[in-house]
């Protein structure tokens, strides 16, 4: 079940006192954000926040759950809690500190060093996998995702990223393509059934590239 437009008003309304938050609509559900960063999302009408220490500690019995399938644990502050303004106020600017004291810790990434070049006899390459035609294949190739291992430990959201930043053009629905070629399903039956999910997981792992 989608979220519904009150429920947001509400909620906005709720948070209204505890500083710059925003959100914006995907397919029906809402990411969450304080200062123009995002600290959780708003699925089925019950609000996910990122699942923090320090935010758990502020809570008398902290509950969590999954906004979407396969996603990580959040912290579920269900609809029933939003009542209390104070509260959810401190969870939200709880949750905002606790993101920037983590990127503020963060340390400088170290230069990789070159991948040894392996044999690829006997591994499966992406051409192997329904759902990905002759142009899809290239995109993947052009990314350097070319075996079916790579495709697997990238998951399909990131693989899509991965591709979308050397071919800007690449559209959605590669994305729905590579999620089908490794759950094998039609990408028809994924654009309708698990387009919101994976689109909630793409805008993550954007924002989370936009933080790195």
């Amino acid at each position: 079940m989608a979220t519904s437009q009150r429920t947001m008003d509400f909620l906005l309304d709720q948070l209204s006192g505890c500083g710059p938050v925003s959100a914006r609509k995907m397919f029906g559900e809402y990411c969450l954000y304080f200062a123009g960063k995002p600290i959780g999302l708003v699925c089925d009408n019950q609000l996910f926040l990122k699942n923090l220490p320090q935010v758990r500690a502020l809570m008398p019995e902290p509950v969590e759950g999954a906004p979407y399938p396969k996603a990580r644990p959040h912290l579920l502050i269900s609809a029933d809690l939003w009542d209390d303004r104070h509260s959810l106020g401190l969870w939200v600017r709880a949750t905002a500190e606790a993101l920037d004291d983590l990127a503020a810790a963060k340390p400088l990434k170290k230069p990789r060093a070159p991948a040894k070049p392996q044999a690829s006899r006997g591994v499966e390459a992406v051409a192997d996998l329904s759902n990905l035609g002759p142009k899809s294949q290239q995109m993947l190739k052009a990314a350097g995702i070319g075996k079916v291992a790579q495709l697997r430990k990238l998951g399909a959201v990131a693989a899509y990223a991965q591709v979308k930043r050397v071919t800007p053009a690449a559209s959605l629905n590669l994305l729905w393509a590579l999620e089908g070629a490794l759950t094998n399903l039609p990408w028809q039956v994924v654009a309708r059934e698990h387009r919101t999910s994976l689109l909630l997981a793409l805008e993550q792992l954007q924002s989370a590239s936009k933080d790195a």
